[in-house]
């Protein structure tokens, strides 16, 4: 097997980094350098086979003076994406390659990574998707009797469907109904937003708007755009928007202009029983990948740790 080599950030060279994910079959949105560099600024090196056959992002902090990694918000999925297939005996010399100075790991791997090791704790993770490679009435015949009621009661209603709003709004109707959730909100919101706006630049994203007829916004929404998959990424209904069953019109409007087209629509998750249960109204089929964790930190820390609990 070709060499791999552990490289740290100013090592990496960007553009054949973006050549790789660009030719690999497995590839994500969020493994692409513009994507790392907003989201983990200079903090994420590598592990790359050869001449970046393979790619395998590491992002890291550090905390205590020790370094770790995690995984970044808003960025589902990382761990290995190659030019070819990967075996599990690829994923094990990945693996075995990442630096002991990382004491503690976070992270989730992609679909295509299949990996077990007993030394290091595992946790499956849930998405929800949809083929985008059939009609509209296809997918919409998989729509539950609740989803097909509120799109009903919308199309009596009457809304307007705008294409061209910029991701501020769509990142302001997220983080107000859900910015609880988020630690530094503000830096996390900046992060995200400049992503987004580098994400259109780069054809890699776009926002779809639901506004009533009076012109009043129900909801908005950014998705990201890359390798022949869609990710619902950011959407939230306003308090108007909530009396409409707003998402429901975003979310099928999306599918109803990508409908017909080799693509996947992502919803991102979720491993919460309300969301999967909103995200399987539409149809929606499970995916699995994994969540690998590994805790090497010396006891002192280990203790700091459980007594701030």
């Amino acid at each position: 097997m070709t060499r791999i080599k552990y490289l740290r950030h100013r090592q990496i060279d960007q553009v054949k980094w973006d050549k790789t994910i660009d030719a690999s079959y497995n590839g994500m949105v969020y493994a692409y350098s513009f994507f790392l560099n907003d989201m983990a600024g200079k903090r994420w090196d590598a592990l790359v086979l050869g001449d970046y056959e393979a790619v395998f992002p590491l992002v890291w902090g550090r905390k205590y003076g020790l370094k770790y990694l995690y995984q970044p918000f808003f960025c589902q999925q990382l761990g290995l994406f190659s030019k070819t297939r990967i075996s599990e005996d690829v994923m094990h010399q990945f693996i075995k390659k990442i630096p002991r100075k990382f004491f503690y790991w976070d992270f989730h791997l992609n679909y295509e990574n299949s990996f077990f090791s007993p030394l290091i704790n595992f946790v499956n993770r849930t998405s929800f998707t949809i083929d985008l490679n059939q009609d509209y009435l296809s997918i919409y015949d998989k729509f539950n009797s609740d989803a097909k009621k509120n799109l009903a009661k919308s199309a009596i209603t009457g809304y307007i469907v705008k294409d061209n709003d910029a991701p501020e709004l769509a990142a302001d109707c997220f983080f107000y109904a859900y910015g609880h959730w988020y630690p530094n909100l503000e830096t996390l919101k900046k992060k995200i937003l400049q992503c987004a706006n580098n994400a259109i630049q780069l054809k890699k994203g776009f926002t779809r708007s639901i506004y009533g007829k009076d012109g009043q916004l129900w909801c908005s929404g950014f998705f990201f755009m890359a390798k022949d998959r869609i990710h619902y990424a950011m959407a939230a209904p306003t308090e108007e928007g909530k009396k409409h069953g707003a998402t429901h019109i975003l979310i099928d409007e999306v599918l109803k202009e990508f409908s017909n087209r080799l693509m996947t629509f992502d919803f991102e998750g979720s491993d919460l029983q309300s969301v999967a249960y909103f995200y399987a109204k539409f149809g929606s089929v499970k995916k699995h990948y994994l969540e690998i964790k590994l805790n090497r930190l010396p006891w002192w820390c280990q203790m700091i740790m459980k007594t701030k609990k």
